[in-house]
């Protein structure tokens, strides 16, 4: 079963009034929280100057009882999420209006820095018009869940979704087990790289697949992509087994990194220090941050020292060569072995203190 149809015209004042009853991030959505309040307040004006805006999709369960509905709630967000968050944004004082946005039917008023409350007291008027803007919703009733996730990716093809967030949406073991390793504390808490483009789930898919694949391989966007289309046809077993063993290391990692770990400033190097822990954190866990600091800030020395002319270590001039091509096999191998050696040096200087 898949139909999609318009929902009966209903107001913004209506859908702020079902708020609780809209699921607004289903597994196959886009982060929230990615519009600025620009962007939000940039809404606001086209919605009480009553220019048109695209439509929403819903997963609509009011028909029937679904096994999609996750959270018992009567829709689910399928294309419209940050449309949803910005009315309800501003319907709850949260947003503030800015200074670029006016009113063509009352232009003197000055509506910089209203919020909703504001703007209901000084211009009702207006208010009133953006509480009875009629959304235009596409109500989709389903009790396929490929089908929405098919209908996500295609109603954001022309948008700039991350490969992740494309991924995110695929119906299959694969996306599930990603969103399970990145839900794990480990990306919770120590890692300090963004997280509002699915950067955690992009670093989980590529932490799965080597684990897969049992040692280094590309970690592309087209690697990644495959392994998800390819994903159904492993062995169900093999592949819980990985999470286990994913599960298991990010428990030590945790340990190891501390909260908002400079070290994790970015994604790229979370695979590799994932393979190096794998293989030294249960001997060498308490040692293992000093010496990745000590390493970073030798790579920076080493750095200066060569914009200056002196002399510098070619190892660690290699490593940030490679380091630029973070997702090459190559390059994950080559920085693997430096970090090796280097480790084993920090452990005999250690032992002889």
């Amino acid at each position: 079963m898949f139909e999609v149809r318009p929902y009966p015209a209903r107001t913004i004042s209506w859908w702020v009034q079902q708020k609780d009853k809209i699921d607004i991030a289903p597994v196959y959505q886009r982060r929230g929280k990615i519009w600025t309040a620009e962007d939000k307040a940039s809404l606001v004006d086209s919605i009480i100057n009553d220019f048109d805006m695209p439509k929403i999709y819903v997963a609509d369960f009011t028909y029937a009882n679904s096994p999609l509905n996750k959270q018992r709630k009567q829709y689910a967000v399928i294309d419209g999420k940050q449309r949803f968050e910005a009315i309800f944004d501003f319907f709850e004082n949260k947003l503030p209006l800015s200074k670029a946005v006016t009113s063509v039917d009352f232009p003197e008023a000055n509506l910089e820095g209203l919020t909703y409350k504001d703007l209901n007291e000084a211009y009702p008027q207006i208010a009133k018009k953006f509480d009875n803007f009629n959304l235009s919703v596409m109500s989709v009733i389903t009790n396929e869940e490929e089908k929405i996730n098919d209908l996500f990716v295609r109603l954001n093809r022309s948008k700039p979704l991350t490969g992740a967030e494309i991924r995110n949406a695929i119906k299959g073991k694969i996306p599930e087990l990603i969103r399970s390793i990145a839900q794990h504390l480990f990306f919770q808490t120590c890692v300090a790289f963004q997280t509002k483009r699915a950067q955690d789930l992009n670093a989980a898919g590529k932490l799965l697949l080597i684990e897969f694949r049992g040692g280094f391989v590309d970690t592309k966007r087209t690697h990644l992509d495959r392994f998800v289309e390819e994903g159904e046809k492993a062995q169900s077993t093999y592949l819980d087994g990985c999470l286990i063993s994913i599960q298991n290391n990010l428990n030590r990692m945790r340990q190891i990194f501390i909260e908002k770990d400079p070290l994790l400033r970015s994604q790229g190097p979370t695979p590799l220090y994932y393979w190096f822990i794998r293989e030294n954190g249960e001997k060498h866990g308490k040692k293992i941050r000093q010496f990745l600091v000590e390493f970073n800030l030798a790579r920076q020395r080493n750095r200066v020292d060569a914009r200056e002319g002196k002399s510098s270590e070619a190892e660690l001039s290699l490593f940030d060569n490679l380091d630029r091509s973070t997702n090459d096999q190559n390059s994950l191998v080559g920085r693997y072995k430096i970090l090796q050696k280097r480790f084993r040096k920090f452990l005999e200087s250690s032992t002889l203190l």
